[in-house]
């Protein structure tokens, strides 16, 4: 499917530039240089991969090796014999080749088909035609392949083939002069000819002077008496002629000519154009998607310095991640603690109990069967064994996800709208799919196939990484700053590689370098609209505000306010301390009451015989009970 993009993105900008084509029929090195992880993900595939010829049409076939062919033929049963090979071939100033194959051959016994291969090369050819005789043309690994079909013409006796097609070279890169040089004959012909007439007409200002014929077999180096060549400058033309010419017998015409001689040939400079067009096109369709249904609502921020009203942690949670996760009931069986449902003890290092305490009266349904699930077993005052634990905790996760989810199911309420969850998945196929076509694409500068397989890995891991850039950005709010800048950085590098792999590809095939500055800065901006293609509920857009608010306050709270509350309320600094603990921020929060009376937690009891405290004495301070919290839910978490 890219291919067929590729080649309509090539028929519309040489429709629009009308030119036509030309090669100096040079190889260009393949330079495969690879990046970072890029190099695991391409270069593994790709060395068992050859980039193979290109067939985009059966009539419009663009050239796939380095060099023009000549027709050879194959046949299923028996021998044939070739009697006689004409070709006349009329050379125009345009750079391209009008060729007619004339093919006798004597056929012992009737045969299935007959296999011809026509040119292939840098070069295009078109308009490939068989006279009145069935056939059909097909793709092959060394060159495009017309395959006689038609049994009265595969039937014992004499056949004569005609075959016509047209080749349109590319404009050859060399600034110091112009070359002709085509092979009539192919080395690779596999039968003997018993005649051989070509002729060749030129323009009528051709220059004649450095015309030179070149003919040989593999092998042999006295072929002087096989052909005859003859150069007319009255009639424009060349003509060769030769008998019992032996199979692997090439014959190649080739003339050194002024420079600019070869006038509105075919050229790559197309394919820069239009992958600027094609990069710019992605970014501007994202910006339509993320402009229709991709938009956050606007929301009048505000100062939050307390606890958002109504905001369980488990709901705090499923905000950011659209799930109920280990982390949030954690959280929950913290807020338990606080209220004194159930009181915590730790006997040894990262070994706790869970001693049930009075029943959640007040607590909303799922909250009292949370609890239930926790304590089914156990009476008032007891414990709760730590290898129960982490089971009961998964249960209650599984009990009370949908009764959370059903608080976000209303489109003012939806977390991520289905809309722009859709856009931003295709925004990241329209990123890959951009970036795989814009390499494909810079082959064309070069008259050299693409590589499909290099541009579609480099696609497929754009649009991997820019989603994993979209979940690390999404969790940004639950984790700390540190956690969550670094892996922001770290997704930017990884979404970064296959960038740079598909601009250094292109920059290096087209050999022109502020090409990949409107496509690396394309690709940013397309980064950048799938990342913010996140819409949400009005109701829900009002509620993240806040609670960006808080976390700005709890990273960075302001002394009044945060002496006001405390004075104000005695739990003020607990009830954040949940809080700060869902966005990763709970040393950050300690550190601004280390001067300040804190109550301990009467529900949290370090029962560690000898345990000593970060401020040497024998009494923990806000941020020991900090690192306490956090190591209780990073030990249920990780078991």
């Amino acid at each position: 499917m890219v291919k067929y993009i590729i080649y309509g993105f090539r028929e519309v900008m040489m429709t629009l530039k009308n030119k036509e084509c030309k090669s100096n029929n040079r190889k260009l090195p393949a330079r495969v240089t690879v990046l970072g992880l890029m190099a695991v993900l391409v270069i593994c595939v790709i060395s068992y991969i050859s980039v193979s010829g290109v067939l985009a049409d059966p009539e419009d076939t663009p050239g796939g090796t380095s060099s023009e062919t000549t027709t050879t033929t194959t046949n299923e049963t028996g021998a044939v014999e070739v009697t006689s090979y004409e070709m006349t071939a009329v050379v125009a100033k345009d750079h391209s080749y009008t060729v007619e194959e004339k093919i006798s051959v004597n056929i012992p016994s009737p045969i299935q088909s007959i296999e011809f291969a026509i040119p292939s090369g840098n070069f295009r050819i078109s308009d490939i035609e068989v006279e009145n005789v069935a056939y059909e043309t097909k793709k092959a690994s060394e060159a495009s392949i017309v395959s006689i079909t038609d049994a009265e013409k595969l039937s014992e006796g004499s056949h004569v083939y005609t075959i016509k097609y047209v080749i349109r070279e590319y404009e050859d890169l060399d600034e110091s002069k112009d070359m002709f040089y085509f092979n009539v004959l192919l080395p690779e012909w596999k039968q003997p000819i018993g005649k051989v007439s070509i002729n060749v007409s030129f323009p009528d200002d051709f220059p004649w002077d450095d015309m030179q014929c070149y003919a040989g077999q593999f092998g042999v180096q006295d072929v002087n008496n096989k052909i005859d060549f003859r150069a007319s400058k009255a009639s424009h033309s060349v003509t060769i002629t030769g008998v019992m010419i032996p199979e692997n017998f090439g014959i190649t015409l080739k003339a050194q000519l002024p420079d600019g001689y070869w006038e509105d040939e075919l050229d790559g400079s197309w394919s820069i154009t239009a992958i600027t067009f094609l990069m710019a096109g992605v970014s501007l369709l994202l910006l339509l998607l993320w402009i229709i249904g991709g938009r956050d609502p606007k929301v009048k921020k505000q100062k939050v310095t307390k606890p958002i009203e109504g905001l369980s942690p488990v709901e705090l949670g499923y905000i950011f991640n659209s799930k109920v996760r280990i982390r949030d009931v954690l959280l929950l069986i913290l807020q338990f603690a606080q209220k004194g449902y159930l009181s915590i003890s730790e006997y040894e290092p990262k070994r706790y109990r869970l001693i049930k305490g009075k029943r959640p009266v007040g607590e909303e349904r799922m909250y009292r069967n949370a609890y239930k699930i926790l304590f089914e077993d156990v009476y008032k005052g007891r414990a709760l064994a730590m290898e129960k634990v982490r089971p009961r905790i998964e249960r209650i996760r599984d009990a009370i996800e949908n009764d959370v989810a059903a608080g976000f199911t209303t489109n003012d309420s939806a977390a991520f709208t289905p809309v722009s969850r859709a856009f931003r998945y295709a925004g990241a196929v329209i990123l890959g799919i951009g970036l795989a076509a814009a390499d494909a694409i810079s082959y064309f500068y070069a008259y050299r196939s693409p590589n499909y397989i290099e541009g579609i890995l480099a696609g497929i891991v754009a649009a991997i990484a820019v989603l994993l850039l979209c979940k690390v950005i999404d969790r940004r709010d639950s984790s700390s700053n540190s956690a969550g800048a670094f892996g922001e950085i770290m997704a930017s590098l990884v979404l970064a590689l296959p960038v740079a792999y598909a601009s250094y590809r292109v920059a290096s095939n087209t050999g022109k370098p502020l090409v990949i500055l409107p496509m690396m800065l394309a690709s940013g901006l397309a980064a950048f609209l799938i990342v913010i293609m996140r819409a949400r509920g009005k109701e829900n857009a009002v509620l993240v505000s806040k609670i960006r608010r808080l976390r700005n306050f709890i990273y960075h709270p302001t002394p009044k306010e945060l002496l006001e509350n405390h004075l104000a309320d005695s739990e003020y600094y607990y009830d954040m301390m949940l809080y700060a603990l869902a966005f990763g921020a709970e040393e950050s929060w300690a550190i601004s009451f280390l001067t300040l009376e804190v109550p301990e937690p009467e529900w949290y009891s370090d029962d560690i015989e000898g345990h000593a405290f970060s401020n040497l004495r024998g009494t923990p301070t806000t941020i020991d009970h900090a690192r306490d919290f956090r190591s209780f839910m990073r030990t249920f978490e990780n078991i």
